[in-house]
């Protein structure tokens, strides 16, 4: 095959919520398209994923599957609709449409290549008879950050040859290009001359938003008038309390003038040109594309030591990582790069250094490009 031959490739996604890996879904087959890769989307019918694939101009179809019985006849439809977009590889992006994708594969003869993208942690052992069988007739498994890809060969029947690391990418320009400083306080209604630390996620417990109130008291007590921003929104139907109970949290503390409240941007750039450190406080993310954005703005990067974000945050080379939950050392971080700003604008420079070497898009999709054109002209796995 040609070093520049494109072919139709597929993303399936039965997911019927909107946050990061939904975005990450449809910001790849956006750049691969744009790379002359034909790519379709297929998902459920009234999700998000197609709202918002119509928005972006990309083509989708719709597919329902509601239970593990009905991927029995959902991989025939499946495998009819891939032959129909003529894909010759499939990309699916969660542990629960696994069986689906690979009843699919066997509908097309095996003639259909399956890569499973990875998202999120391998939740426990993966080598029973079942999961095995599944596992065993993928072509290719995806892991983000070399951390994941370790858990990945050890609680999977994954074969060495067929897992690969590929980091998640951005658009590096969008915040590289970012407003000034003022301009986006004044954007987002914010005070103009304070310290602005900040945390950007859906407001979830796990993401550990009240970690970062706790730990800006903690930075009061030692007489630095830090302030807050925290960007997120519930997801629907989830922890409608938690809100609630932040902002209980910012009272009760006498912190409720120095946090500041924002919904979710669709624009997440100006919130990061606002703020002087970025906090990761979540008790482990699968990776934290917020915590690529933040070391692109190039901001002091503070995150939990825990998770993908061991593979993105170098301690002391370019940022600072402090155990989950723990408040105190989550200041303390903080307090470091507010007592040193040499050292924080070293650890950001570097933090955009990274990003650019490692965590760009146009990289994301080059190493996508030599696996699936690897993937052309390899036996299907599974099919002996």
């Amino acid at each position: 095959m040609a070093a520049d031959e494109t072919f139709p490739i597929a993303s399936y996604c039965s997911s019927q919520a909107w946050g990061g890996l939904e975005m990450n879904v449809l910001r790849f087959l956006h750049w691969m398209r744009g790379r002359g890769w034909p790519a379709v989307l297929f998902a459920r019918p009234g999700s998000p994923l197609l709202t918002w694939a119509a928005a972006w101009g990309l083509p989708a179809r719709a597919l329902q599957s509601r239970s593990k019985a009905s991927d029995l006849l959902g991989a025939r439809t499946l495998a009819r609709m891939a032959a129909a977009d003529s894909a010759r590889v499939l990309i699916l992006h969660q542990s629960r449409d696994l069986l689906m994708a690979v009843l699919t594969k066997i509908h097309t003869g095996n003639r259909l290549k399956v890569v499973y993208q990875q998202h999120m942690h391998i939740a426990g052992d993966k080598r029973d008879l079942l999961h095995a069988w599944q596992y065993r007739r993928l072509d290719a498994f995806v892991a983000p950050a070399p951390s994941l890809a370790r858990q990945v060969a050890e609680r999977t029947p994954i074969r060495p040859e067929r897992l690969h690391v590929i980091p998640l990418g951005l658009e590096a320009d969008r915040f590289l290009r970012k407003p000034p400083r003022s301009q986006a306080r004044r954007q987002l209604g914010l005070p103009l001359d304070v310290p602005l630390a900040g945390i950007i996620g859906r407001l979830d417990p796990k993401k550990g938003q009240h970690v970062a109130i706790k730990a800006l008291r903690r930075v009061h007590e030692t007489g630095r008038p830090l302030h807050l921003l925290v960007v997120g929104a519930p997801t629907r139907g989830e922890h409608a309390d938690y809100e609630a109970h932040l902002h209980r949290l910012a009272d009760d503390l006498g912190l409720a003038p120095f946090v500041h409240f924002r919904s979710h941007l669709d624009e997440p750039a100006t919130a990061y040109a606002a703020m002087d450190i970025f906090i990761l406080a979540s008790q482990s993310e699968t990776y934290g594309m917020v915590t690529i954005e933040a070391m692109a703005s190039e901001l002091a990067v503070a995150g939990t030591d825990a998770g993908g974000t061991v593979d993105l945050i170098a301690h002391e080379r370019n940022g600072l990582r402090f155990p989950p939950g723990d408040e105190s050392a989550c200041a303390a971080a903080v307090i470091r790069f507010l007592a040193d700003p040499h050292f924080a604008g070293r650890m950001a420079a570097q933090a955009r250094r990274d990003v650019l070497a490692n965590f760009t898009h146009d990289r994301q999709c080059a190493q996508w490009e030599t696996l699936l054109r690897g993937l052309a002209g390899a036996a299907p796995a599974g099919s002996k």
